[in-house]
C-alpha cells in the first residue's frame, strides 16, 4: 500500500505494474486475506496501525476484484481507467509537434507493439496496454528464471525508454 502510493504520485508506469503484481499476488493468495496475512503481510515490519492500514487495504482490493469478477484474469476498473488515461495522452503527445524525442521514442518501438499486438491475438488493446503487458509478461518471466531472447530483450527496453518518458510528462502535466 505504501509502495503504491509512492509509485503513484513517483512513475504512473511503475504504479500500474506494482498493481499488475498486486493483483496476481491477491489470486495466487485465492482472495483470502488470512493467507495475505501469513504470506505477505506479517512479513512487513511495521507499526500496528500501518498493519491494519495494510491489511485494510488488501482487503478493500480483493473486494474490488470480486465485484468486477476478475478473480481469473483481467485489472481492476480503476487500472484499466489509468491505463486508458495514459493511452490518450499518449496519443496527445504524438500529436505534439514539439515533442519530437517522445514521438522518435514511439517510432522505435510501433514495430515492436504492432508485433506483440497480433501475438497477444487482442485487436482491442491499446498500444500502452501492449507495452504494459508486454513488460509485465516480461517481469514474470525474469522472475520465473526463463530464458528471454534478445529480441525481447530490446523490445521490452525500447517499450521501458517511452514509456519511462511517457510517464515523466504524465506526472508533468497532471501532478
Amino acid at each position: 500500500m505504501f509502495i503504491a502510493r509512492e509509485k503513484f504520485k513517483s512513475n504512473i508506469v511503475e504504479y500500474i505494474l506494482y498493481m499488475f503484481n498486486i493483483e496476481d499476488v491477491i489470486r495466487f493468495n485465492h482472495f483470502s486475506i488470512s493467507e495475505l496475512e501469513i504470506n505477505i503481510i506479517s512479513k512487513y515490519n511495521l507499526p500496528d496501525n500501518q498493519l491494519d492500514e495494510v491489511r485494510s487495504w488488501y482487503q478493500t482490493l480483493i473486494n474490488q476484484m470480486e465485484k468486477e469478477d476478475i478473480r481469473e484474469s483481467g485489472h481492476l476498473s480503476t487500472l484499466k481507467e489509468l491505463i486508458f488515461k495514459l493511452n490518450d495522452f499518449h496519443i496527445q503527445l504524438l500529436n505534439t509537434l514539439e515533442e519530437e524525442h517522445y514521438i522518435e521514442q514511439y517510432r522505435w518501438a510501433a514495430g515492436y507493439i504492432k508485433e506483440l499486438k497480433i501475438k497477444m491475438n487482442n485487436a482491442e488493446l491499446t498500444e500502452i496496454e501492449v507495452c504494459l503487458n508486454g513488460l509485465y509478461g516480461f517481469m514474470l518471466l525474469k522472475m520465473k528464471g526463463t530464458p528471454i531472447s534478445d529480441e525481447t530483450l530490446q523490445a521490452m527496453s525500447v517499450f521501458s525508454q517511452m514509456l519511462r518518458h511517457l510517464s515523466q510528462k504524465y506526472l508533468e502535466r497532471f501532478k
